[in-house]
């Protein structure tokens, strides 16, 4: 095969609808689609860390079949967030065997938002789950991460994307997944959580809308109708993903001349 040219993947947030990224990663890997970076942002900073970690599909449908938001969401009275993060952490230390950032099979960045400073945090090194918790800090869910004294939450309070985060590593073409709220109608929250929630999704859909051209293309797995918060149906969902990134193969390989 003739040399392709270097594909970094950015996958973005979107809590429970983050699960079609193992439905997209699936359907690079059968049909042998060379994936050279991972960048990612909240939900996809989780997946894409499991994946960059072993390159090991296998791993990351286990995590579709174990995951229980109700075991590992454990539920705290901090004033901060009702969920501590601690279970869900241990699992990615498990999932990624306490890997580093530096030393994963394929590069790999993750980002959170720097309450410090007011600025994205770009992980390049460190354990991976520590990366991860931090990025996955949705503000009102779960409590801030901290890391050395810093507190981090949500990469996607500023940037759900990751795409300048992907450049940032160096490929030739970035092939952004897109899996957050875009513009669908909310239905009316029923709780102060659940208005917090929406209202954090429809912030990051008009903050994602300047990010998503910058990318070479953009898949949108068809989540509509998928709550965040949706994950008793993760087969679906991953499902979701595969239909989607099947119908994008013709442009990936026109986009990284695969002949």
């Amino acid at each position: 095969m003739a040399k392709v040219k270097k594909m970094g993947l950015a996958l973005g947030g979107g809590s429970a609808r983050g699960f079609a990224h193992i439905g997209v990663l699936r359907v690079m890997i059968e049909n042998r689609i060379p994936i050279d970076s991972i960048a990612g942002c909240s939900m996809g900073a989780l997946i894409g860390g499991i994946y960059a970690s072993e390159a090991d599909l296998e791993t990351l449908e286990n995590l579709a079949v174990v995951f229980d938001y109700k075991k590992y969401f454990d539920l705290t009275l901090s004033s901060k967030g009702y969920v501590k993060g601690s279970k869900v952490q241990e699992l990615i230390k498990l999932m990624t065997k306490n890997s580093m950032i530096e030393k994963s099979k394929i590069p790999y960045c993750c980002i959170a938002t720097c309450l410090c400073d007011a600025k994205l945090k770009r992980f390049t090194e460190g354990p991976i789950h520590e990366a991860v918790r931090a990025s996955i800090s949705i503000p009102g869910m779960f409590t801030p991460h901290v890391i050395d004294g810093v507190s981090y939450v949500d990469g996607g309070v500023i940037d759900r994307t990751a795409i300048d985060a992907a450049w940032a590593m160096g490929p030739d073409v970035v092939v952004a997944v897109d899996v957050g709220y875009r513009g669908e109608k909310i239905t009316p929250p029923k709780s102060i959580i659940g208005l917090a929630q929406a209202s954090f999704s429809v912030a990051d859909w008009h903050l994602a809308q300047t990010n998503l051209p910058k990318a070479s293309m953009c898949i949108f797995p068809d989540v509509s109708g998928i709550s965040g918060s949706q994950y008793k149906d993760i087969q679906d969902i991953i499902a979701r993903g595969e239909e989607a990134a099947h119908a994008a193969l013709p442009q990936i390989k026109e986009l990284i001349e695969i002949k």
